[in-house]
């Protein structure tokens, strides 16, 4: 509809409130803290913020993983999505390195899923696979200049 900044300060305010309901409950509101910050991050890349947009995802990931601990066949899925995404903004901040090992992370955990659920996630790791090809031939690209 294209409000982006009421959007934006929309997903900011879900962000704030999930941080303040992961303080009285972390078990029940950390998932959604994760996705509101998943959704921050996507809104200030596609706003141009590309900073800002990597310190959400991050956070994102940060929390994916410890959910990941506690729940792995409910939060790998969200896990490879938020490492896809990371992967990206890296990869668009020039940091190369840092962008392969997110995308080859999320990579490998789609692989996983698709054993488990070929239908569900096989479109997922098509699309993984195809933000890393670039990225790889860039990187090798890189070195053999230098």
């Amino acid at each position: 509809m294209g409000q982006r900044e009421s959007a934006l300060a929309t997903t900011r305010e879900s962000v704030a409130l999930c941080r303040t309901l992961v303080t009285r409950n972390p078990d029940a509101f950390q998932p959604d803290l994760a996705m509101s910050l998943n959704n921050l991050g996507a809104m200030l890349n596609d706003l141009g913020q590309r900073e800002a947009a990597l310190v959400a995802t991050k956070e994102a990931v940060d929390l994916r993983r410890t959910l990941v601990g506690r729940n792995p066949d409910a939060f790998h899925p969200d896990l490879a999505m938020s490492l896809n995404n990371m992967g990206t903004m890296l990869s668009d901040l020039g940091q190369g390195e840092a962008a392969l090992a997110a995308m080859r992370e999320a990579v490998d955990l789609y692989r996983t899923l698709v054993t488990r659920n070929p239908d569900a996630f096989q479109p997922d790791l098509a699309m993984s696979l195809n933000n890393l090809g670039p990225n790889q031939a860039l990187t090798a690209a890189s070195f053999e200049v230098s």
